[in-house]
């Protein structure tokens, strides 16, 4: 097979992507972060390439020999002290990233992006490809940052970018380091902590099939056409999905409170409030808050259709979640 390069392979969606790329017998190049951990890449047949997206003579050196590229580097996070940085890595650095491998004579890219980057629908209905960015009162500098970055690098493929997107949902599975949110849910039913429950709603996937979406799309996936890479049957309130945790573990009295909306964004503003007296990072912000509240259901059925997305069970994901964590002393 030819040269592969993976950017964000110590996350948890880039890592199962890396290792469904060695399982297909790709010659494997990651890029990593200089001095960052490698650990969760241990064991695995790969090249190590150290690049910075805030550094376009890196990447320009990472992607030399490259036919194919998974971009998956990105930054997540509530709150940053530098209130532009989404924007300088997920915009200006997936631009550069972009830029230097078309230079370079990539064949076929695959970025990642986010089913933020598409509008919410509410009232129980569901988002596709094509549903129009509403999301304004709630944007975050992330969510702000992919909707951007996803119409920019779509708008790379007029100029012969061959690039694919696809959209993850909230993904759910084994080998959640960070954790991410959603592992930190699961953490927090196991320690007994989730006994309260909000509004709103989302889209669960497994991260395996996030994984086998990626490389389904760089196999099938149309250039300049997006996949929303989710659960057909994974539309789930924040009730819904805690109850499953705590039922999956074994832990009692989940999800048993409602919290009100008002509540949560009152104490939202207080957090953020006192960050700008501390320096330190609000436990949520308001506008994170508000994301949350929302219902937002996604439909993946032309990843399904085109792809062949797989559609692993939930509850699956979940409980090789908690196996996980629990094996590997987080709880």
């Amino acid at each position: 097979m030819g040269k592969v390069l993976i950017t964000g392979a110590t996350g948890f969606i880039g890592n199962h992507v890396t290792r469904l790329c060695l399982e297909k017998g790709d010659d494997v190049r990651v890029m990593v972060m200089p001095g960052e951990d490698r650990s969760p890449l241990k064991g695995m047949n790969v090249e190590f390439v150290e690049g910075n997206l805030l550094d376009p003579a890196s990447l320009v050196r990472a992607v030399q020999g490259v036919e194919q590229l998974y971009h998956l580097a990105a930054l997540f996070a509530i709150w940053t002290k530098d209130p532009d940085l989404h924007f300088k890595i997920n915009v200006d650095g997936a631009r550069s990233m972009m830029e230097a491998a078309q230079a370079a004579g990539v064949q076929k890219i695959v970025f990642t992006s986010s089913v933020a980057a598409i509008g919410i629908v509410g009232n129980g209905g569901l988002a596709t490809e094509k549903t129009a960015f509403n999301s304004w009162p709630w944007a975050s500098d992330y969510i702000l940052s992919k909707f951007i970055s996803h119409q920019m690098v779509k708008g790379m493929v007029s100029d012969g970018l061959p690039v694919t997107m696809v959209m993850p949902g909230l993904p759910f599975g084994p080998g959640d380091r960070a954790p991410t949110p959603t592992g930190t849910m699961i953490l927090g039913t196991l320690k007994g902590k989730m006994k309260n429950y909000w509004q709103g709603g989302v889209c669960t996937v497994d991260v395996r099939d996030v994984a086998a979406g990626h490389v389904l799309a760089m196999e099938k996936g149309r250039i300049g056409e997006s996949y929303i890479l989710a659960n057909k049957n994974g539309n789930m309130t924040n009730k819904e999905v805690l109850t499953m945790i705590g039922r999956i573990a074994g832990v009692p009295n989940v999800a048993t409170q409602e919290v009100s909306g008002k509540i949560m964004l009152r104490v939202a503003k207080a957090a953020e409030l006192w960050s700008k007296v501390s320096g330190k990072a609000p436990i949520t912000t308001y506008k994170n808050t508000k994301y949350v509240l929302q219902h937002g259901y996604v439909d993946p059925s032309k990843a399904i259709e085109e792809l062949g997305l797989p559609q692993t069970p939930i509850e699956t994901a979940i409980t090789d979640a908690v196996k996980w964590f629990r094996e590997n002393g987080y709880a």
